[in-house]
Formats: C-alpha cells, sequence, structure tokens
C-alpha cells in the first residue's frame, strides 16, 4: 500500500511539473526571430520591402511562420510559394493587446474581471519566423460558390457588445488603517481598469447603439461585473431601457459577476440604456458615509442581423453547421470585394458584393468559429513598416545557468572609460572575495519578450524566468539581483500616455527593470503564481545611471572588505552590532501600529542571534514632515551602522 501511495504521489508531482508553463514553450531555439508591434485591431501586410531590410528576401512563402502570445498566428501569402516580390505580401488579422496575459498575477485569477485591456500596454508584439519543416498555419481561399447555394440566408447570429471600462485604474482592496488606506501589492480583488466611482445611491448610464436586433431571435443576456470600493454595505440593481434585468447584494469591497436574461424585444429600437444604480443601506443620519463602487464590464449578447453598421473590420462568431449562407447589409467595402477570414478553420473567403449586400457561403464547421470581414480598400489596410532581429537565448543550458541571478538593462553597461558597471558588479559576485558565486547577467528586453510574450514592462518576464530557474536548473539559484530602477504599473499607464514627449523619454530611463503591483513589490517577483511568499531572495539597486552602478559596487567592496577584517578592538567592530529604526507617519495610530512593529524587530535584534544595540529615531507630530535635527543621528551615522530601517511614509525628498 506505501508503494502504491509512493507511486501516486510522483505521478502527481510529475504531472504538475509537466504542466507548468512559463510562456516560453514556444520558442524554437534554432531560429531566428523578427519582432514588431501592433497596437490597433485591424488587417496587416508584410511587404516583400520590408522583408527584403530584414534579410528575408529569399524566403519561400510557405516557410512563413507567426506568433503573437505563445500562440500561431494564421496567415494569408499572396502566393502560396515561392520568394515574394513586387505587390506580394504577407496578410493577417491583428490585434491589440489585451488584458489575459494579467491574470496570472492576481492573487486569485478569479478577480480578474476585466480582460479586454492591458495594465500595462496596448500594443501587443509579433514574432514572424521561418519554418521550413512542418504545416505552418495559413488562411486558405475557398470557393465562394454563391451561383450554386441552395442553403437559404442565417436570420441572424449571436452578437456579443458592451463597454469594458477604462475610466481609471482601480486600486481595488484596501485596508484602514488611522487615516490610510493601505493595499496589498499582491492584485486583489476589484483591482483592475474600472468606471468613475457611482456614489451612494448614484447611477452609471451606458448606452449601447447600433445594435440592429433580430426580434425572431432568442432573449438577449446581459453581464455585468462589478466591485465595492469602501467598508459600506450596499446592493446594486441594471435596468435595460428602463426595465430591471438584474441586482446583487455587493457588501464592502467583494466583487460580483452577474447575468441576467430579457426579451430581444426590449432592445428591438436598435439601442440599450443600461443603467446601474448603487443602492446603499441607510445609515439613519443626516452625515452618512461615503460610498464607492465601480463597475469593470457590461456586456450584452442578443441576437443580431446580418448588418454590421458600416464598419470596415467587422468581428463576430458562428456556431458549428453543415455550412451557412450568409447576405451581409451594411460593410464597409468601398467596393473593393471583402474578404471574410474563418479564423478557427483557417479558411478565406472573397465575398461576391452585390447590390447593397455582402454574399458569402461558408463550408462545414465541425466546430464554432470565429470570424473576421474585412474591407480590402487601400485605406483599410496597415503596413508593417519594420522588423527586429530577435535572437533567443536558450536559458536552459549549463552556459547560461547561474545561482545568483543578475536582471539589469542595457543601458547601464556603459560605464566610465568604457568600462561595463553590471559585468564588473557580476564579477565581483564570481571572485572568491564576492562569494564565488556562479553569477550571470540577464537582460530584462530578453526575458520579456521570451518569458511574457514581448509585452512592454510585463512583471511576468522576471517572475517566469526566475520559476523558470527554481525549476530547470540543478542548483537553485541563492539570490535574484535587480540592477535599474523600475516604476509600478500604475505610473508606467500614467506616463507613457502623457502627451510631452519628454515624459515618455524619461520614463525609458526610470523604468529599466520592472517591478510588480501597486505599491510595487520586488519580493513578489520571486514569489509563485496565486503565491506571496518569495522563494528566492530579491534585492534591487535603484540606479539610473552606469555611473551610479560603480559607485555601488564600491561601497559593497568597502562593506564587505570591513566585515572581513579580523580586528580584536571594538572600535573597529562596534558599528556592526549598531542598528538604526527611523518610524514616522502621518497619524498617532498609525505612528503607535508601526512604533510596536519596530519595538518588536528591535527585541530580536537585541536578543542573543545578534546581540545588537538598536536606535529608535521616531516622529513626534502629525505634520506631514518633520525635520529631524538630531546629533546623535549624524554621530551613529558617522561612526557606521549595519543596518538603517525606516518604517513610514517618505517622498524623493524626504524619510
Amino acid at each position: 500500500m506505501r508503494k502504491i501511495f509512493f507511486g501516486l504521489l510522483v505521478l502527481l508531482a510529475v504531472t504538475a511539473g509537466a504542466q507548468q508553463r512559463f510562456n516560453n514553450e514556444w520558442i524554437d531555439y534554432a531560429k531566428t526571430y523578427y519582432k514588431f508591434k501592433v497596437g490597433s485591431n485591424g488587417v496587416y501586410r508584410i511587404t516583400p520591402a520590408t522583408l527584403a531590410a530584414a534579410g528575408l528576401d529569399n524566403i519561400s512563402a510557405e516557410q512563413f511562420q507567426l506568433w503573437r502570445n505563445g500562440v500561431e498566428v494564421p496567415i494569408y501569402t499572396s502566393k502560396a510559394s515561392g520568394s515574394l516580390s513586387g505587390a506580394d505580401y504577407i496578410e493577417f488579422w491583428g490585434q491589440m493587446n489585451d488584458g489575459k496575459a494579467d491574470r496570472e498575477m492576481y492573487r486569485d485569477p478569479s478577480f480578474h474581471l476585466n480582460d479586454k485591456w492591458s495594465l500595462l500596454t496596448d500594443s501587443a508584439t509579433y514574432f514572424l519566423t521561418a519554418n521550413p519543416t512542418g504545416s505552418n498555419r495559413r488562411l486558405q481561399t475557398e470557393t465562394n460558390n454563391v451561383t450554386g447555394n441552395t442553403l437559404p440566408a442565417e436570420p441572424y447570429f449571436m452578437y456579443t457588445t458592451g463597454t469594458w471600462f477604462r475610466n481609471q485604474l482601480n486600486r481595488g482592496l484596501y485596508y484602514v488603517v488611522g487615516s490610510d488606506h493601505l493595499y496589498a501589492s499582491s492584485h486583489d480583488m476589484g483591482e483592475g481598469w474600472t468606471s468613475v466611482d457611482i456614489a451612494r445611491d448614484g447611477k452609471l448610464t451606458t448606452n449601447l447603439a447600433n445594435l440592429f436586433v433580430a426580434t425572431n431571435g432568442p432573449a438577449a443576456n446581459l453581464k455585468i461585473a462589478t466591485s465595492g470600493n469602501a467598508y459600506n454595505s450596499r446592493r446594486y440593481t441594471v435596468t435595460v431601457n428602463g426595465d430591471s434585468v438584474l441586482g446583487d447584494l455587493l457588501p464592502f469591497m467583494n466583487f460580483s459577476v452577474k447575468e441576467g436574461s430579457f426579451p430581444a424585444s426590449r432592445i428591438a429600437n436598435g439601442s440599450a440604456a443600461v443603467v446601474v444604480s448603487n443602492i446603499t443601506d441607510p445609515c439613519g443620519t443626516s452625515a452618512c458615509p461615503v460610498d464607492r463602487m465601480v463597475v469593470h464590464k457590461i456586456e450584452l449578447t442578443y441576437p443580431r442581423q446580418f448588418n454590421f453598421g458600416n464598419a470596415a473590420n467587422f468581428e463576430f462568431t458562428l456556431p458549428a453547421s453543415q455550412g451557412s449562407y450568409l447576405e451581409i447589409a451594411g460593410f464597409s467595402h468601398g467596393n473593393v470585394p471583402p474578404v471574410l477570414y474563418d479564423l478557427t478553420n483557417g479558411k478565406r473567403y472573397v465575398g461576391q458584393i452585390s447590390g447593397s449586400l455582402v454574399k458569402v457561403v461558408l463550408q462545414p464547421s465541425a466546430a464554432p468559429r470565429n470570424l473576421v470581414m474585412v474591407s480590402q480598400a487601400t485605406a483599410n489596410i496597415n503596413s508593417i513598416q519594420a522588423l527586429e532581429t530577435r535572437n533567443f537565448i536558450n536559458y536552459n543550458t549549463a552556459a547560461t545557468q547561474g545561482d545568483y541571478l543578475i536582471i539589469s538593462n542595457q543601458l547601464l553597461f556603459n560605464g566610465a572609460n568604457g568600462t561595463n558597471p553590471v559585468q564588473e558588479y557580476r564579477d565581483y559576485r564570481a571572485s572568491a572575495l564576492g562569494g564565488s558565486y556562479n553569477a550571470k547577467i540577464y537582460l530584462d528586453d530578453q526575458l520579456v519578450d521570451q518569458f511574457a510574450f514581448g509585452i512592454k514592462k510585463h512583471p511576468a518576464g522576471i517572475r517566469n524566468f526566475i520559476m523558470f530557474a527554481r525549476s530547470r536548473y540543478p542548483v537553485a539559484p541563492k539570490h535574484v539581483f535587480l540592477i535599474g530602477r523600475g516604476v509600478h504599473y500604475v505610473h508606467q499607464q500614467t506616463y507613457q500616455n502623457n502627451s510631452n514627449p519628454a515624459v515618455k523619454a524619461n520614463l525609458e530611463k526610470l523604468n529599466l527593470v520592472p517591478t510588480f503591483g501597486y505599491p510595487a513589490s520586488d519580493m513578489l517577483l520571486g514569489a509563485d503564481l496565486s503565491n506571496s511568499r518569495p522563494l528566492v531572495p530579491v534585492g534591487r539597486l535603484t540606479a539610473i545611471t552606469p555611473a551610479e552602478v560603480s559607485t555601488y559596487l564600491k561601497k559593497v567592496k568597502d562593506y564587505e572588505t570591513a566585515q572581513r577584517t579580523l580586528s580584536p578592538s571594538i572600535s573597529d567592530k562596534d558599528w556592526m552590532k549598531q542598528v538604526l529604526h527611523i518610524i514616522g507617519a502621518g497619524d498617532v495610530f498609525l505612528d503607535d501600529i508601526l512604533f510596536q512593529y519596530m519595538e518588536n524587530y528591535r527585541n530580536k535584534f537585541q536578543d542573543s542571534l545578534m546581540g545588537a544595540k538598536v536606535t529608535t529615531f521616531r516622529k513626534v507630530s502629525t505634520s506631514n514632515v518633520e525635520q529631524l535635527n538630531d546629533e546623535d543621528l549624524t554621530r551613529l551615522v558617522n561612526n557606521g551602522v549595519s543596518l538603517i530601517t525606516y518604517y513610514g511614509h517618505s517622498s524623493a525628498t524626504t524619510l
């Protein structure tokens, strides 16, 4: 029985290990990839000129392969084989970056309620490569046999529209300490893109128009995701065109995902006014507490006529069938026959323009299919202008594996007199004086491209790499050291959307190595998915120039040399027992809490484990800034201390 149980445990462990993904499984390290960005949904083409500039002019058309977020993207080549030239092209349906890759950043994936928008960037990264062997996904042109069609025209299709709110980056669940709101760095309930706050007894109205409802179809369905944004008891209701559809309790900071059905005739006029009402429990006084709730998304699924509302690109889905005949009205084709892509089955149909309609006969499909009709008018075609070469480094080889992982940015490599201070730090850590570590340097952009699908500054790049190293390296990493400043995602979004080019340029210099969450936590980069406990120590030098790295390295060498120096003199070693605690808060309640924490730490420092002498400096007023003019502090720092712990609020210029 024991043998059977042990075998079961081994099987479970192997299965769990096999299922763990690091987002680099799609990469063939023997191939060269060519990356480019797509910032909006649309039809895109890569021309022979762009291919030639990247050295791909001699690649045969059937060898091209395209990837996005670890999934192969079906493409259409204007010729089936041979080199592309002249007016030839590669065409594909391009999609902007969404929030699906953010899901694994949440403490619980169910907390991620709006994956329409990324927390980091709208730009998706695509990777083009040449794959001479195997079957590359294609959009094959099929005959659109309208003349010989015997199928009746489909009367309607089920379509989902809605509003995926992007009014604010809601910080989500917080804890009240004194007058402050404290947030966990792990992405939590309510965190992400949402509507504006809906106040006590307030309403949020969303108008969905141009619905082209098919009243002969089934009922419509409304889905809504909401979160509380204050510690009050409340409920909410949702109406569509004045009639109630659904409601739910939404106490405190909890979230709710609800659905409700209603007759499609209620929106027969082609519009839906969706009203969300915050109904907070009465407080019984004239001074009711402030309340807030937010909406993450509203999705309406309903039967729609085959009218595409004068769009030049239109995405929709159809169920599995033995074939379908579509007569599509309201498509903006510019008198050029449009193309209907069956992305599920890899098929391409050239639509037949017949008066105000576009007619398409679809072949059978055993599975529900994702479709997109695209105008082939010149104005609707987006062109990829340049390709960037990416040779991925295989971090699973012995030469790239280390137990002291240094993650940095090339902007910090160019030191004075041709030196590379990051490399010098690595050399020191690899030396006997620096600990004889197997120290290796890893570049932020390589990790993001390889472990986060190229989503710029996504923390999954570093987090997944550390998990990969812990899982695959024969000697588990002992330390992870980030060299370069990071910016949390709220500031990343704020600054990258600034209209001032100088602000965007400065962001590139400040966000050299990404961090995790808001408020920022590097320690979570060393944790597993859905777990806030770091499994490897993570430290950071917040340098923005090579000179700062060089200065830090000198201080490290001086400090560690002093630690190694053998001396019987107390005056030479007293500094190693000196610890400074500095405490400051904006109100007395929080200050008392911080002080009690630090007193607990002080007792541990001063016990037999270290035998330190702890000196505490505590803010004595509730003003935002208090000048600390204490000669003892100056004397202690000048004489040397082994540790300074600051616990409280600070700014760029004050502790």
